[in-house]
């Protein structure tokens, strides 16, 4: 059985949608959290796979992409975090 190319993009959007779904419902914080958590596992995936199983998790050299993901989990989490409730 062969594996989609596109498979590491699509578990992405998948993470980024359920987080999505959580900020729709009034969960903002914790869906914000899980959107950043999908861009960490974006850079992770496109650290770890070689170029053609990454799919279009490729959009510039290995090390731009994986610290653009990176950094912008953080600070997709950060903001989550830093918040103040209500």
């Amino acid at each position: 059985m062969t594996v989609p190319r596109q498979t590491p993009f699509l578990l992405v959007w998948l993470v980024v949608l359920v987080g999505m779904g959580l900020i729709a419902t009034e969960y903002w914080r914790r869906g914000l959290t899980i959107v950043g958590a999908a861009a960490v596992l974006a850079g992770v995936l496109r650290l770890v796979l070689p170029a053609r199983r990454a799919g279009w998790l490729v959009v510039r050299s290995r090390p731009i992409d994986v610290l653009c993901f990176g950094f912008l989990g953080v600070a997709l989490a950060a903001a989550a975090i830093a918040v103040p409730a209500d």
